[in-house]
């Protein structure tokens, strides 16, 4: 039996049909984002905290155009659609979708999810505050914040990590030939 990924993939502009569907079967939609850039464990078990919540998980996928403006002109490493693509494989994932702003308020107000979910760290301390927390709210959604389930993997660790043993055999490399720079290289 092929997987047909595709019919997990939601555009934008159908947000708030699927949503609709959803609620009129009577089922609890979680929704969350991010990255999901080089994915690692933390990453998933996280997305299975928020499945945890609910009974159709929708996750969202920041577009590439947002992950440079957040994270350097150097990521997004993938592309929007194969993070997407990858995400659809993960079986407690029901739904994704690319998030063309920054902002995930745009999605959050058409989809209009029971339970927004959002990683705790210090850079959402004042989240009560945010555009996100105050549309979930106004309509009687909830807003969770999940613990990050592995704090010392993210993807710009792996990244440093690899950048780093690469720039240590580069150097190596040099540090061989200046002390004999009479002798070849095999």
């Amino acid at each position: 039996m092929k997987f047909n990924w595709k019919k997990r993939l939601i555009k934008p502009h159908q947000l708030t049909e699927v949503g609709e569907k959803i609620h009129a079967k009577g089922k609890k939609i979680v929704y969350t984002a991010g990255a999901w850039d080089m994915l690692h464990v933390g990453q998933v078990r996280y997305l299975h905290e928020a499945k945890i919540k609910g009974d159709v998980l929708v996750v969202g996928v920041s577009s590439n155009q947002t992950v440079r403006k957040l994270k350097g002109c150097n990521r997004p490493i993938l592309d929007e659609k194969i993070r997407a693509e990858m995400l659809t494989y993960i079986r407690f994932i029901d739904l994704v979708t690319i998030v063309p702003q920054i902002s995930n308020q745009p999605t959050i107000a058409l989809l209009k999810p029971d339970i927004y979910i959002t990683v705790k760290e210090g850079w959402n301390d004042g989240y009560k505050e945010s555009k996100e927390y105050k549309t979930v709210t106004s309509y009687g959604g909830d807003v969770e914040l999940v613990e990050r389930q592995s704090p010392f993997i993210s993807t710009t660790q792996i990244l440093k990590r690899t950048v780093s043993s690469h720039l240590n055999d580069v150097l190596q490399d040099y540090l061989n030939v200046a002390q004999d720079p009479l002798t070849e290289k095999k």
